[in-house]
């Protein structure tokens, strides 16, 4: 019975629990919540649907035209617009175009009565039996520009000339206004 009482005692004892010296909880790290699907924003949205039909049309175009568009545009001569300056210089206009490396002979200009129009085309052919060039940059270029007039002019009295690659056109007006200044008080 005696053995039966010390059973008893040590089961009775309370048993010792081991605690951490450190009294401050442990942060456990949540782990990233993946997802196959990221969240958009209103722009990405928009992006997307961009992106969409332009891969369609791009898809629908090379269905019905097989060429590529960069193939067409290479075979196709350069074309620029003209950098141009119109001066007002009371009874006429003063058209200055910049065309350098064009001839007179390159240039064609039409005229109306509220606008002017400057076309041509000039440029170096190549031959196709010569293969000796290392680098070939010159190509045929075409120009076209359309500058609208503010006020009519006469047509049969135009004038142009061509100079160290500037053309100038003197359009005369057919009635100038007259124009005042007003001071600002």
């Amino acid at each position: 019975m005696s053995e039966k009482k010390n059973e008893s005692k040590e089961l009775s004892k309370p048993s010792e629990i081991a605690v951490s010296k450190n009294k401050s909880p442990q942060k456990t790290k949540k782990p990233k919540r993946t997802t196959a699907i990221k969240p958009a924003s209103q722009q990405n949205v928009w992006q997307a649907f961009d992106d969409a039909f332009e891969n369609f049309r791009n898809d629908f175009e090379n269905l019905l035209f097989p060429a590529t568009v960069d193939s067409i545009i290479s075979q196709m001569p350069e074309v620029r617009v003209p950098a141009i300056d119109l001066e007002d210089m009371q009874k006429e206009y003063l058209l200055k175009v910049e065309m350098p490396g064009f001839k007179k002979e390159d240039i064609e200009i039409s005229v109306a009565q509220d606008g002017v129009e400057v076309s041509g085309a000039a440029g170096w052919k190549y031959s196709e039996k010569e293969q000796d060039y290392i680098c070939k940059e010159r190509a045929c270029k075409s120009f076209y520009r359309y500058v609208d007039l503010p006020e009519e002019i006469k047509v049969e009295d135009v004038e142009a000339k061509i100079c160290d690659g500037v053309l100038e056109v003197k359009l005369p007006k057919k009635q100038p206004k007259k124009k005042r200044k007003v001071s600002v008080k």
